[in-house]
């Protein structure tokens, strides 16, 4: 069967951490763009189109109800923004009063059984990106984060945790396949969207532009730009941020975009400490972090998951990358719940009790979300 990334997956599986950022950032520039990765980069997105669709399947709840589901790809092979915009949709959800599951993923771990996250779990586990996910949540007790060995079965576990979990967001897939998501939205980097605009090996396409848009409901726009960050807990603006030795430590698939991010906020570091996308974090880094002459780290909330385990000399501030929804997608968010129970955001009869009694929120919209914007 095909899977997509067929072209670049045994590098990604097989090549050391370094060689895989090489690659993965000669694909985004497209440096392998040539009459022969051309033809090749056709012949996979004949079969990338067909592909867009996992073949995944979404149980019905404990109690025989329908869950309702969000899918969230991205349009690159990395950086697309893709588990910011998932965790922008639980966040919503949650705030609303809706059970809702993020189905993660525990890239760079080993989950040797489906599980639900907890902000205490091992990096090795779990990963990065789900342990992220699963603190940025834990002010909501009507959220939780799973991962398994596969996406199914984390599906599986997510659908039988309890009888009234309304929605289950799930982190990768664009569409789902024999039968389609409730929601599907496509998530885009506001800087490069398309990446370098073709499939491996020309580019970091993961399917024809096309494709992915028709299995698309809506389109977000994910800026790299940190809102902010939290130093000891205490939020601050970037402009803020005023120790004379600053560092930056990144797990990131496109470190580049967030270092050209905080560039244009005026942060400029001395110390800059790349791992490769959800690490690890090696020895050679781990001295280099620790041996460094930093007052204060900067990391996202993903990348700061690998500095749990040492104690760098500077402190650590998480860089805010959290994400306000587009209304259109926010309003599409507020009837998510399944139409079979009649629970709904707003308006109709709520068969659960923490159903009761929401009303909707007001926020700014981020970006446009619908796909005819991107045709």
């Amino acid at each position: 069967m095909y899977r997509r990334g067929v072209l670049v997956s045994r590098v990604r599986t097989n090549v050391a951490g370094p060689a895989r950022q090489i690659v993965a950032r000669w694909l985004e520039m497209g440096r392998f763009d040539g009459a022969l990765s051309r033809r090749l980069a056709d012949v996979h997105a004949r079969l990338a189109r067909h592909a867009v669709a996992r073949p995944l399947r979404v149980p019905m709840r404990a109690d025989g109800a329908s869950l309702f589901t969000i899918t969230v790809g991205g349009a690159t092979l990395g950086g697309s923004g893709r588990t910011r915009v998932a965790l922008a949709c639980a966040v919503e959800l949650a705030s609303r009063g809706v059970q809702v599951v993020l189905v993660g993923h525990a890239y760079g771990a080993k989950a040797l059984a489906p599980r639900i996250v907890a902000t205490s779990d091992a990096l090795g586990i779990v990963g990065d990106e789900a342990l992220a996910c699963a603190r940025a949540l834990a002010a909501f007790p009507n959220a939780r984060v799973v991962v398994g060995p596969t996406r199914q079965a984390a599906i599986d576990h997510a659908a039988a945790l309890a009888p009234c979990v309304d929605a289950v967001v799930i982190d990768g897939p664009l569409q789902l396949a024999p039968e389609r998501a409730s929601l599907s939205i496509l998530a885009l980097d506001a800087e490069a969207p398309w990446g370098a605009g073709a499939l491996p090996p020309a580019g970091d396409l993961r399917a024809p532009r096309d494709a992915l848009l028709a299995h698309a409901d809506h389109v977000v726009l994910v800026d790299t730009t940190p809102r902010g960050a939290a130093i000891d807990g205490n939020r601050v603006a970037l402009a803020e941020i005023g120790a004379a030795r600053l560092g930056i430590f990144t797990a990131l698939a496109r470190p580049e975009r967030l270092l050209r991010a905080l560039d244009r906020s005026g942060i400029v570091a001395k110390t800059i400490v790349r791992a490769a996308d959800h690490g690890p974090l090696t020895s050679i880094l781990r001295g280099r972090v620790l041996d460094a002459p930093v007052d204060l780290w900067l990391a996202t909330e993903k990348c700061a998951t690998h500095l749990d385990a040492i104690e760098p000399r500077g402190r650590v501030a998480i860089l805010d990358g959290s994400l306000v929804l587009p209304e259109v997608l926010r309003d599409a968010l507020r009837g998510s719940v399944p139409s079979n129970d009649a629970i709904r955001i707003a308006g109709a009869r709520r068969t659960c009790p923490h159903m009761r009694g929401l009303t909707p929120r007001s926020a700014k919209p981020y970006s446009p979300g619908n796909t005819r914007n991107f045709r």
